[in-house]
């Protein structure tokens, strides 16, 4: 009887395979429905890490040390919590070929935050990377193990599917959430989706508007992932997607830059970068995270009269180029300087800031 207890016991202490703040799980704690046999081997590994007890790589230390000077206020996850995501995150790097060509400062702030907006931090990224390697192919380029991630994920742990259900913001933000809900609106699939990205070491970030510019307001927050020297976006819904297509892309045009109406991605973590402020308007009052502000951008891609595909080009020749296209923008200082890795990505000469 009392094996019994201490088994429905331990079954019932984590049952989505993600870990609360603070705590990393191991091995025997992950949920059975969202392992797949041999999946770690995929990955370089065969067991998960153990996230206790003195200090691992250099790599590891400095990845360690990097999520220490950053964490954000109010997080008040513990330091062996943080050596488990920097662990992960480094077996990870050190496995899959495009993630090693990932320069480090890119790394850094687009691949071992484990957190965007204000949802819970979780111990994710073990159970992320074991359920996604199957996707992947050693000889994958950057691009091709996001498209690979992005189409794959929303069946990679199981049935039920995950779907798109709307108006789930912020009931259903975490990707624990996600894994028992099995559906999220556009905020918790974005996390997600970004989230098992960057398990597999792949830069990506979330981006959205608190209100579109229309009579019919609406919010909405997608991806952006790194790949080809530039960023480009995708659409978090599961279902079949193109790189830098959406239903959004005529309604972001419309965008205001500096309030309500921008677009933004979150960088609580480097708050320095800022230019910008999110409004998170789920939570009351309005809470406002440090951004970088990408309305410019999405207004370029549209401010020429050519067909589509060429203004989707536009977008694609990355922040510095469709700034430079874009009539009345002076570019500034750089925003992100990723020496050996393509263009600066720069910031556009704004007469305005946000309050």
């Amino acid at each position: 009887i009392a094996l019994l207890l201490s088994l429905c016991l331990g079954a019932a202490v984590v049952v989505e395979g993600v870990g609360a703040t603070g705590q990393a799980t191991g091995a025997g704690s992950r949920s059975s429905a969202l392992m797949t046999p041999d999946i770690g081997a995929a990955a370089g590994r065969a067991a998960p890490h153990s996230a206790g007890g003195g200090g691992g790589s250099a790599a590891e230390d400095e990845a360690v040390a990097w999520l220490v000077a950053h964490k954000p206020a109010g997080d008040n996850s513990s330091t062996e919590f943080l050596r488990a995501h920097a662990k992960e995150a480094i077996v990870s790097r050190e496995a899959f070929p495009w993630a090693a060509s990932v320069p480090l400062e890119m790394f850094q702030d687009w691949v071992l935050p484990y957190t965007h907006f204000d949802e819970r931090p979780e111990d994710w990224r073990f159970t992320f990377t074991e359920q996604l390697s199957p996707l992947l192919k050693k000889d994958m380029s950057l691009q091709q193990a996001a498209t690979a991630v992005q189409q794959g994920i929303w069946k990679a742990f199981g049935e039920p599917a995950i779907v798109f259900k709307s108006n789930q913001t912020p009931q259903v933000l975490s990707p624990s959430d996600v894994f028992a809900k099995r559906y999220g609106s556009c905020t918790g699939l974005s996390i997600f989706l970004v989230d098992g990205l960057r398990s597999c070491g792949i830069p990506a970030r979330v981006v959205g508007t608190a209100e579109w510019n229309r009579p019919e307001k609406g919010n909405h927050n997608w991806v952006e992932v790194w790949f080809d020297g530039r960023w480009n976006f995708i659409d978090p819904a599961p279902g079949p997607a193109t790189w830098n297509e959406a239903w959004f892309v005529d309604v972001a045009h419309q965008a205001v830059e500096h309030g309500l109406n921008g677009i933004y991605t979150p960088v609580k973590w480097q708050p320095k970068q800022a230019d910008a402020l999110y409004p998170v308007t789920w939570r009351t009052p309005t809470l406002q995270l440090p951004a970088i502000e990408l309305t410019a951008a999405y207004q370029a891609s549209h401010r020429s009269a050519a067909p589509a595909s060429q203004q989707r080009m536009l977008f694609g020749l990355g922040t510095s180029q469709v700034l430079a296209a874009a009539p009345g923008l002076a570019l500034r200082q750089p925003l992100l300087g990723l020496p050996g890795f393509g263009e600066l990505l720069m910031r556009a000469d704004l007469s305005a800031r946000v309050q």
